[in-house]
C-alpha cells in the first residue's frame, strides 16, 4: 500500500489546509443542529415539567379545602390522631422545657452546680429529687395522654350520623368530582398554551437549523469540489483504516507496515503480546505520536473521510474519537457529573465573550449539555453517585465513569485500552454487558486491547493479532483462536517446532 510521509516535515499536502478549515466549519455547522434539535426536547420536558409542578400545586390547594370535609366524615379515633398530631408536639416541647427547668432548680437546691450553672463532675441528685422527676414525668405523661382521650371524646361527640353524614358525604363526593374536572380543566388548558408555545419554539429552531442545513450543504459540496476523491478513500462500512502505518523510535520499529481495517458498529480488538506495539498504535489513531510514515484514514459519524495525520491531539476528540486509559484519570476535586460535563467540552461552540455576559445562546448550550450529562449517568447507572467525588469509588465504578465520559464526549469511535483491567469477575461481566449494550444502543464502533482472552474472544466481532509491531492474523476469533502464527507469538516453540509456554 502506498505510503504517506508525516505532513510535519514537509509541509501540508496541496488543499489539505482549505480540506481541514472546511472540516472545522461542517463540524460547526452539524454540531449548531443537533444542538438546535436538542433544545426542542430538552424545552418540551421542560414545560411538561413546569406543567406537573403546577398541577400538583394546585391539587394540594384543592385537597387542603376539602380537608375539613374529609375529617367530619373520618372516623372517630383516626380524626383524634389527626388532631393529636398537630397538638401534640407543640405539648412535648413545652413539658420538655418544664423538666429541664425543674431538673435545674433541684440541682442548684442541692448544690450540684458550677458559678456557671454546670453540673459538677461526679455529682447525682439524691433519691428523694430523682424521685421528684420520676414523678413529674409520669404527671407529663398523663396529660399527654388525657389530651388524646379528650380528642376522641371530642370527636365521637360531634360526628355527624344518619342524615347530616349522608348529606356531608354527597357534598364530599361532589365537591370531590368538581376538584377533578377542575384540575383535568386545567390540566389541558395548561397543555394547550404549552404545546402553542412549543410549537412556536420548534419553528423558530427548524428555521434556524434549516439556515444552517443549507450552509452546511455548501460546505460539503466545496468539500467535494476541494477532495473529490476523499469519498472514495474508505468504504462507506469502514469507520477507520490503517494504511501502512509505521512508527519509528529512533533506530526501533514499534509499528512495522501496519494496515487493516475497522468497520462501522463492530467491537474490534488488537492483540499481541506485551511489548508488541499495541499502545503506540492507539497513540498513533489519537495523534499523540505522529506516525513515521502511513495513512491513517477515518469516517465521522456524518460520513466524512478525515486523514488523522493532518490533526494535532486536542483536535481528535472533536471528530468523535475518544479514548479511555489503563490507568483511570479522573478529576478528584469535582464529583462525577462534573466529570462528565468537563467531558463535553469541546461541544461549547459559544465564544469567549458570549460566555462572559451569559449570554441565552451559553445559556441553552448549557441546559443541553447538562441534560446529555444526566441521560449518560442514568444509563451507566450512576446517577445515585452523580453528586459524590470519584475518589474512594470502587475500580469498578471508575471505569464506568470512563465510559460515560466517552459517551459525553459525543463519541463515534470508542478506543478502550485494557478496559477490564484491575476488575474482578463480576465487574468485568457488567463492564462486558455494558460494552454491548453502547454499541448497540449508541451505534458507535469500539476499538479495544486487552489481554484478557475470554473477553476478547467472547465480545469482539473481529480481532488483529501483532507482534514486534507487524500483523499476524486478521479474522474472527475463531480465525485467530486456530491461527499457527498467533498460536506461536503467544506460546513460543521449541527446538522441533513444538509450541511451548513463555
Amino acid at each position: 500500500m502506498a505510503k504517506t510521509t508525516d505532513t510535519r516535515y514537509f509541509g501540508d499536502p496541496k488543499g489539505a489546509k482549505q480540506r481541514r478549515r472546511l472540516f472545522g466549519e461542517i463540524e460547526k455547522l452539524e454540531n449548531s443542529i443537533r444542538m438546535s434539535q436538542e433544545l426542542v426536547t430538552l424545552k418540551e420536558k421542560q414545560l411538561q415539567a413546569k406543567r406537573e409542578r403546577a398541577l400538583l400545586k394546585r391539587d394540594q390547594q384543592l385537597k387542603k379545602a376539602l380537608y375539613p370535609q374529609e375529617l367530619a366524615l373520618a372516623e372517630p379515633q383516626a380524626v383524634a390522631q389527626e388532631k393529636l398530631g398537630s397538638l401534640l408536639p407543640p405539648l412535648v416541647n413545652k413539658q420538655r422545657l418544664a423538666f429541664r427547668k425543674l431538673r435545674q432548680d433541684l440541682r442548684r437546691k442541692e448544690g450540684l452546680l458550677d458559678q456557671e450553672g454546670r453540673l459538677l463532675p461526679g455529682k447525682a441528685l439524691s433519691q428523694a429529687s430523682q424521685e421528684t422527676l420520676d414523678a413529674f414525668l409520669n404527671q407529663q405523661k398523663a396529660e399527654q395522654e388525657a389530651l388524646a382521650r379528650r380528642l376522641e371524646e371530642e370527636a365521637r361527640t360531634t360526628r355527624l350520623k344518619g342524615a347530616q353524614q349522608e348529606a356531608a358525604l354527597a357534598a364530599y363526593q361532589k365537591a370531590l368530582a368538581h376538584k377533578e374536572e377542575s384540575l383535568s380543566l386545567l390540566g389541558r388548558q395548561m397543555e394547550e398554551k404549552d404545546r402553542q408555545q412549543l410549537d412556536a419554539f420548534a419553528a423558530r429552531q427548524k428555521a434556524k437549523a434549516a439556515k444552517q442545513a443549507a450552509l452546511l450543504k455548501k460546505k460539503q459540496a466545496a468539500l467535494l469540489i476541494s477532495d473529490s476523491h476523499a469519498q472514495h478513500q474508505l468504504p462507506e462500512d469502514v469507520v477507520l483504516r490503517l494504511d501502512g502505518l509505521s512508527m519509528t523510535f529512533g533506530g526501533l520499529k514499534a509499528v512495522d507496515d501496519l494496515s487493516f481495517d475497522v468497520r462501522k458498529g463492530e467491537i474490534f480488538g488488537l492483540i499481541g503480546p506485551n511489548g508488541a506495539g499495541k499502545t503506540t498504535v492507539f497513540n498513533c489513531i489519537t495523534q499523540f505520536y505522529k506516525p513515521t510514515s502511513g495513512n491513517i484514514l477515518y469516517r465521522t459519524r456524518e460520513g466524512n473521510v478525515l486523514r488523522l495525520n493532518n490533526y494535532q491531539v486536542h483536535d481528535i476528540i472533536s471528530k468523535g474519537i475518544v479514548r479511555t486509559f489503563q490507568n483511570v484519570e479522573v478529576i478528584a476535586e469535582l464529583s462525577i457529573l462534573e466529570n462528565l460535563l468537563i467531558a463535553a467540552h469541546k461541544q461549547f461552540r459559544s465564544s469567549l465573550f458570549s460566555q462572559m455576559f451569559n449570554t441565552r445562546r451559553v445559556r441553552e448550550e448549557e441546559q443541553v449539555i447538562r441534560h446529555r450529562a444526566l441521560q449518560v449517568l442514568d444509563y451507566c447507572g450512576l446517577t445515585a453517585l452523580k453528586d459524590y467525588p470519584p475518589v474512594g469509588q470502587p475500580y469498578g465504578v471508575l471505569k464506568r465513569i470512563e465510559l460515560a465520559r466517552t459517551l459525553m464526549a459525543g463519541a463515534n469511535l470508542i478506543i478502550l485500552d485494557e478496559p477490564a483491567a484491575g476488575l474482578n469477575d463480576q465487574e468485568t461481566i457488567e463492564l462486558t454487558q455494558l460494552i454491548r449494550r453502547i454499541q448497540q444502543d449508541y451505534h458507535a464502533t469500539i476499538f479495544l486491547v486487552e489481554h484478557n482472552m475470554g473477553l476478547v474472544m467472547d465480545l469482539c466481532d473481529h480481532i488483529c493479532a501483532i507482534s514486534f509491531g507487524k500483523k499476524l492474523a486478521y479474522g474472527t476469533p475463531a480465525d485467530i483462536q486456530n491461527d499457527k502464527l498467533v498460536q506461536e507469538a503467544y506460546l513460543g516453540t521449541n527446538d522441533q517446532g513444538e509450541l511451548e509456554a513463555v
